[in-house]
């Protein structure tokens, strides 16, 4: 791997795990028996929590210049849409995966005693790690609103680095790269990503808790699987790979699509 490579891989696990620890940690702060932040929520709290996560993601991250992916759903539609290079696509996925594995790993630990004692219920205890879906007789609806969330997702991704102060050529790949790792503005120019992950979240939320990312939903999800968690259930990994895997890589693939017919508009 060339020190490039190494940079971004770094930078895109560090801000994986970074979302992953604070999100997952945000559900169990809320859901957790004893925890002090138990119940003490409302349907605002939670988009409004993860918001911030991805904002602080994105702030960790931005020194590495990775463009802030933590997202095999991002790094897809991104290279679908022209944005970005193939052969940066494994290490990218590969530091997210891992990031987002470490993230739910740590968060475990300082969570076990409240985990321990939620161990009556089952379903809190996967709902920490991993999403599920409110009705899930409505197969269809709960996979067409995972790919919608990351429809809009990436396309509004897309738009925000169109609409960004240029492109750069990085490396030798010859393929022009949003730069969206400068931080406008001090760190407020993070923000804008938390506002996009809070209105998704306040729109689909509801739904099946809007995973919009493969790899925070199948690395916590295999954390769950794999700690000795007093009183867990099934890790219920036929939902984690066809609504919050599969139904966001479609969502992607068709706003990569939809961004290609509409980028001579941005000039």
């Amino acid at each position: 791997m060339d020190s490039v490579l190494t940079t971004k891989f770094i930078g895109e696990l560090l801000g994986s795990f970074t979302l992953i620890a604070l999100g997952c940690g945000i559900n169990m702060n809320l859901t957790l028996k004893k925890s002090y932040g138990e119940g003490n929520t409302s349907s605002v709290t939670g988009p409004l929590a993860w918001g911030f996560a991805v904002a602080m993601a994105v702030i960790v991250s931005s020194p590495f210049d990775t463009g802030g992916h933590f997202n095999p759903a991002v790094t897809i539609g991104q290279w679908a849409a022209g944005v970005f290079p193939k052969e940066w696509i494994l290490t990218y996925l590969t530091a997210q995966f891992i990031g987002c594995f470490l993230g739910a790993l740590a968060v475990s630990f300082i969570y076990k005693g409240h985990l321990d004692q939620t161990a009556s219920e089952p379903a809190k205890l996967l709902g920490v790690y991993a999403t599920n879906a409110s009705i899930r007789e409505n197969k269809i609806q709960n996979f067409s609103s995972e790919l919608l969330a990351t429809f809009f997702l990436i396309l509004i991704g897309l738009c925000m680095g169109a609409n960004h102060a240029g492109v750069i050529i990085e490396n030798s790949t010859g393929i022009p790269q949003f730069t969206h790792s400068v931080v406008g503005f001090g760190s407020l120019g993070a923000i804008p990503a938390g506002f996009m992950i809070f209105a998704i979240g306040m729109a689909f939320g509801g739904i099946t808790g809007w995973s919009l990312n493969p790899a925070r939903d199948l690395m916590p999800r295999l954390v769950h699987q794999i700690l000795p968690l007093k009183g867990k259930g099934d890790s219920d990994w036929g939902y984690g790979i066809v609504y919050a895997s599969i139904a966001p890589m479609i969502g992607c693939l068709l706003a990569a699509g939809i961004y290609l017919i509409i980028k001579p508009y941005f000039g």
